[in-house]
């Protein structure tokens, strides 16, 4: 019998030089029962809150009215009446003209941040990002053979202050960033939102050292009490911001559906390098028909409770179970809580012995541009159930309490 020709070791022979960057072949493991297990660790949207009332509405208005158009192939800039609702929608969230020439569909934001980086990356470039940082954003931007510099956060987002200083260092060497790459609304993991001053100071940065910022704003509409300040695209008017934005944690992760927002001439660009026939004509106009009608701003709107409410629970329950041993900073929105430990508590002996009391939480080296982990564990509000809350967080608290008891403190 002839040896089969995809063997690990010729898998490890062919792939290419990016796939090597990405690391080692990842192997599916085996679902644990969920039904023993409570999970903080995923950004993932509430399931009672679903809008599936909403989407049938929705997708029958569009197969009763424009069912060709729907159901055949789209254009590389992605179904039409989507970017026309979502730059009618922006120009009005936030007071600056957005045109359908500023948008371009993707696959959710990490295909938008993939096709950003595709279209400007090139091996050796530098982009500066916040650390801790969302693990997939880092994992693409090194994928494309850019050094990333990382630029640690406070509770007002970006150091902006570090930021100047890495610039000024890039500056003397005859060397820029090619972007600066930032979540300013209720980070991911860190789940602080930028001030409007380090907004302004990030934008002259910018401007003052020949670059742009690429913010990611997955979680922007999810604020509880107010909202956050305008965006680097709207500060600058669209020249030195660049959005990337999803529907996934307004609607749902399945749809797979987000954007580029930008300058027309990058946008351009984009589609011009796009290979995929673009987004779904179908489920593009599923979602501009719930732009259109009403139904995504009262769907927002009823969310920002439901995650108030979860986090409220939440704190309560780490008042009750974990005080002794951590502090954070309140997030105004999102889906985050930023844990720091006692001092003397190891995050990652934490975080084992929760797994071993089924309770799954966040934490780790991959969060950091750097690799260097710092004593936090990344606490995901949105996907557990509000009833499973507490339990939750009490196991977590036992977990903690183990972990103080064998490393001797009181």
């Amino acid at each position: 019998m002839a040896e089969p020709y995809w063997t690990p070791e010729r898998v490890d022979q062919v792939v290419s030089a990016r796939a090597r960057i990405l690391g080692p072949q990842v192997w599916a493991a085996a679902t644990p029962d969920p039904r023993h297990l409570i999970s903080f660790a995923g950004g993932l949207p509430d399931i009672p809150s679903l809008p599936a009332d909403e989407l049938l509405r929705a997708a029958r208005t569009v197969l009763d009215r424009e069912r060709k158009e729907a159901l055949e192939y789209g254009g590389t800039f992605g179904p039409l009446p989507l970017r026309d609702a979502i730059a009618e929608r922006w120009t009005r969230l936030e007071g600056v003209t957005v045109t359908r020439d500023h948008v371009i569909i993707a696959s959710g934001s990490a295909h938008a941040i993939g096709m950003v980086c595709e279209t400007l990356l090139d091996p050796g470039d530098i982009v500066m990002v916040e650390s801790p940082n969302f693990p997939g954003s880092m994992r693409t931007i090194r994928s494309f053979g850019a050094e990333m510099v990382a630029i640690p956060l406070d509770a007002d987002g970006m150091r902006t202050d570090v930021l100047e200083e890495k610039l000024a260092a890039l500056a003397a060497q005859g060397r820029r960033a090619k972007f600066i790459y930032c979540i300013p609304n209720h980070q991911n993991p860190a789940g602080c939102t930028m001030s409007l001053a380090r907004r302004e100071h990030l934008l002259d940065l910018a401007r003052k050292y020949d670059t742009f910022v690429l913010e990611d704003d997955a979680y922007g509409e999810l604020w509880f009490e107010e909202p956050p300040p305008p965006s680097i695209f709207a500060l600058s008017n669209g020249e030195h911001g660049v959005k990337v934005c999803s529907f996934s944690k307004t609607i749902a992760t399945g749809l797979r559906m987000g954007w580029v927002q930008g300058p027309p001439a990058l946008i351009s660009r984009i589609a011009a390098l796009r290979y995929d026939m673009g987004s779904s004509p179908f489920l593009g106009r599923v979602i501009a028909e719930m732009i259109c009608n009403g139904d995504l701003d009262r769907h927002v709107e009823r969310l920002r409770g439901i995650y108030r409410r979860k986090l409220e629970r939440v704190e309560a329950a780490l008042a009750r179970y974990c005080a002794p041993y951590v502090s954070y900073t309140r997030p105004r929105g999102g889906f985050f809580l930023w844990l720091e430990l006692r001092e003397g508590l190891n995050s990652r002996e934490v975080q084992l012995a929760a797994n071993e009391r089924g309770v799954i939480v966040g934490q780790g080296p991959q969060f950091f541009a750097d690799g260097k982990a710092t004593n936090h564990l990344r606490l995901a509000f949105s996907y557990v159930a509000m009833e499973e809350i507490e339990e939750g967080i009490q196991r977590l608290g036992e977990a903690m309490a183990d972990v103080a008891a064998r490393s001797g403190l009181k």
